[in-house]
């Protein structure tokens, strides 16, 4: 299932949110150090309690309003307060795995790298205890969007419900879209190859907004938030999973994760250049002075689905593939014949989730 909703730490959404940055803000003063500079290491972890595998991602930034580049041959280890030192495999572009390991809250979590002769670490992180309970919904309609006039919206939202804790919660919403894509399948005679296999095609849904909320200044138990909207385009032709990861983080990730927004809003895109840095909780353990990017975060999580299909769509999709009598194979675009055509770069399968009939 990481497949499908994997933490885009692993992609270039959340490398890029970590070095957009600004100065100063109308809600705080926070606590940027000097300049975001070209080839500043960014460090960047999710451990969560799904029982899924965990991404480290370790990068480089640039700049000109590039994502940044992932750096290999690090050594990355998940350290424990009751002295477990597991490590992480490199699974190539700057991406490191933790396969089977189980998360509690029994444990306080750290992250160690080891990268050109220095020692990188995090502070330890607990794993919250309480999560949310999202009731989602959706709703096509016409309304500005990418362009003033207006165009067909797919808009998802959450009515979310907190349990009475004695601590306060902080939450992060992150929205991601799966659809299936059916390839043409052009008849033959004699011997024929069967079928080709569905495409499940996934990315992140709207990128750039970050939805946070924080539940220590306030007593209400609920909140109404717009998690998502996107373009209605052929993609909701079959079936369209939307899958919502709400994160339950501590006060420190919250604060982190505020500043980022801050900076997002101010810039106005998280590719501009930066003008200062968003430090996190990553420190060189010889070199304090060396500023690093990123944070480790440890979360605990709850997955919720919401499906569509082509009768709730109340506008005109194109159809691409359907199968034409007569028409050459060499007639047909690219897209409806190979995943990776379709996909334009997006996370792509031929096999299909396990959570997929669920709803």
């Amino acid at each position: 299932m990481k497949y499908f909703i994997k933490y885009k730490i692993t992609t270039n959404l959340l490398c890029a949110i970590l070095h957009s940055f600004i100065c100063t803000s109308c809600i705080d003063r926070l606590d940027f150090i000097g300049k975001t500079e070209e080839g500043q290491l960014v460090i960047y972890g999710l451990l969560t309690d799904s029982g899924e595998k965990q991404i480290v991602n370790i990068s480089r930034t640039s700049l000109l309003g590039l994502a940044p580049i992932g750096v290999p041959g690090a050594e990355v280890f998940l350290l424990t307060d009751s002295g477990e030192k597991i490590r992480y495999f490199n699974i190539g572009n700057g991406e490191y795995e933790l396969i089977n390991y189980e998360v509690t809250d029994k444990k306080r979590y750290s992250l160690e790298v080891i990268f050109e002769n220095n020692i990188y670490r995090s502070s330890f992180e607990s794993l919250p205890k309480a999560t949310g309970e999202d009731n989602l919904s959706f709703t096509f309609k016409n309304e500005p969007f990418n362009n003033e006039s207006p165009e067909p919206v797919f808009t998802v939202s959450t009515e979310c419900t907190f349990p009475e804790t004695p601590e306060p919660i902080f939450i992060r919403w992150l929205v991601e879209e799966t659809y299936l894509w059916e390839r043409i399948w052009l008849p033959c005679v004699g011997w024929c190859p069967p079928p080709p296999p569905n495409c499940f095609i996934s990315d992140l849904i709207e990128p750039n907004r970050l939805n946070l909320f924080d539940g220590s200044n306030t007593g209400t138990r609920n909140t109404s938030l717009v998690l998502g909207k996107r373009q209605v385009d052929n993609s909701f032709i079959s079936i369209f999973f939307v899958s919502v990861r709400q994160l339950s983080i501590n006060r420190e990730a919250f604060i982190y994760w505020e500043k980022i927004k801050i900076a997002v809003s101010n810039q106005g895109s998280l590719f501009d250049i930066p003008p200062a840095p968003v430090f996190g909780n990553i420190y060189n353990a010889a070199n304090p002075n060396e500023r690093v990017l990123g944070y480790f975060e440890v979360a605990k999580e709850k997955i919720t689905r919401i499906s569509t299909n082509r009768g709730d769509v109340p506008f005109f999709l194109n159809r691409p593939c359907e199968f034409i009598v007569g028409k050459p194979a060499s007639e047909y675009t690219a897209e409806c014949i190979e995943c990776d055509e379709r996909a334009g770069g997006k996370k792509w399968t031929t096999i299909e989730p396990p959570w997929w009939n669920e709803n």
